[in-house]
């Protein structure tokens, strides 16, 4: 193809991706004039569009106008045209969300993960939702390769090795994008959460995690290892925790103690201090290598609020000899996160499956930003 040609292929793309995104998040179906203003092209630009669109543009009832004369052709979104899941998987379970093409969730279901046929039960989850979808995003609790393997995961082990995409892209038929779950929770915060472009993403649940959202993209580096902290030989964040996973004097569930500290507990109040104080250097030295805007804080204990972000918050100032230092906030999404994130990606990945046209953004402000738990999903922390 020429360079005229292609320059030609890119105008139309870029038409295209305009009038889609207009009528998508329309209230209700426009006219040809309503999309040539929305979007700034002209009407013979919009009228070859939409005959570019049929299939997923339809004709819409006309409006009454009120007046003599033939009234407006208009058009809308078929929603209907194709939908979109994601699954989220835990140590026990894995969560599926589906969409339609206009972002509307259509189900949600969970299932059991069997150790013995994970795959197996990826398909499981998808096809009890009685969805066929066009695209499909993937959260998995792990490192992946640049070929988009699992190559550790302490939650999921049974998954590492295998090729996650290409298996479920032969068994449902559709393009499957995998992501590690802390990065997509991030990328959900990124769209989802308070206005930021850079953003060091911190999970705290039963394990501590990090990502990190730059330039409005998750941060891979040259290896998908960026954030990775845990893959220093040796690195532990807290004295007391286990092979990653964090321990207090009330075992591995912190809820009693946070609650004891809201309630004004002082030893319960000081051992969350001393919490913050011991993961404050590792996360300052992030800070001060990205520079982000905010630092946001999710996973289960990011539920305890200000209980935990305050002396965070205290614990960082303490170690940042500089004149700015980010907003430190908790997630909008406390849960689910990784789940919406997968779902988000699924749109972005395989536009061009749900509606003819590359590159078209995801419908985020359609997602939801919490996630009703399924009774298989408690192990998602």
């Amino acid at each position: 193809m020429s360079t005229a040609e292609n320059a030609a292929s890119a105008i139309r793309r870029s038409n295209a991706r305009d009038c889609l995104m207009a009528l998508r998040e329309a209230d209700g179906p426009l006219s040809v004039g309503d999309l040539a203003a929305r979007t700034g092209l002209s009407r013979p630009t919009v009228e070859a569009v939409l005959q570019d669109l049929v299939g997923t543009v339809g004709p819409a009832p006309s409006a009454l106008s009120g007046t003599a004369g033939r009234p407006a052709r208009r058009f809308a979104l078929d929603p209907a045209v194709a939908t979109v899941a994601a699954l989220d998987i835990g140590a026990r379970s894995v969560r599926c969300l589906v969409a339609d093409a206009g972002g509307r969730i259509l189900a949600r279901t969970g299932v059991p993960v069997d150790p013995d046929d994970v795959l197996g039960s990826l398909v499981r989850a998808v096809q009890e939702s009685d969805a066929s979808p066009r695209a499909l995003g993937v959260a998995v609790p792990g490192i992946l390769a640049s070929d988009g393997r699992v190559v550790q995961s302490l939650a999921a082990p049974a998954l590492v090795g295998l090729d996650l995409a290409g298996e479920l892209e032969r068994r449902l038929g559709c393009p499957v994008v995998v992501e590690n779950d802390i990065k997509l929770a991030a990328l959900a915060e990124r769209h989802l959460g308070q206005a930021a472009d850079s953003i060091v993403f911190v999970q705290i649940g039963h394990r501590i995690s990090v990502a990190v959202i730059v330039g409005g993209t998750i941060l891979q580096g040259a290896h998908r290892l960026a954030g990775e902290l845990g893959s220093q030989r040796g690195m532990r964040w807290t004295r007391s925790s286990v092979r990653g996973r964090l321990t207090w004097s009330t075992g591995e569930d912190a809820r009693a103690l946070l609650e004891r500290a809201a309630a004004g507990d002082a030893a319960a109040q000081q051992e969350i201090e001393e919490f913050c104080a011991e993961i404050a250097p590792r996360l300052a030295t992030v800070l001060l290598t990205v520079d982000p805007e905010l630092v946001v804080v999710g996973g289960g204990l990011s539920r305890a609020g200000e209980t935990l972000l305050d002396p965070l918050r205290r614990a960082l100032r303490r170690l940042l000899m500089t004149e700015h230092a980010p907003a430190v906030v908790p997630a909008r999404l406390s849960s689910g996160g990784a789940l919406i994130g997968a779902l988000g990606l699924a749109f972005e990945r395989g536009s061009d499956r749900i509606v003819g046209v590359p590159d078209v953004p995801a419908p985020w402000h359609r997602f939801p930003t919490s996630t009703p738990p399924t009774p298989s999903a408690k192990d998602h922390p």
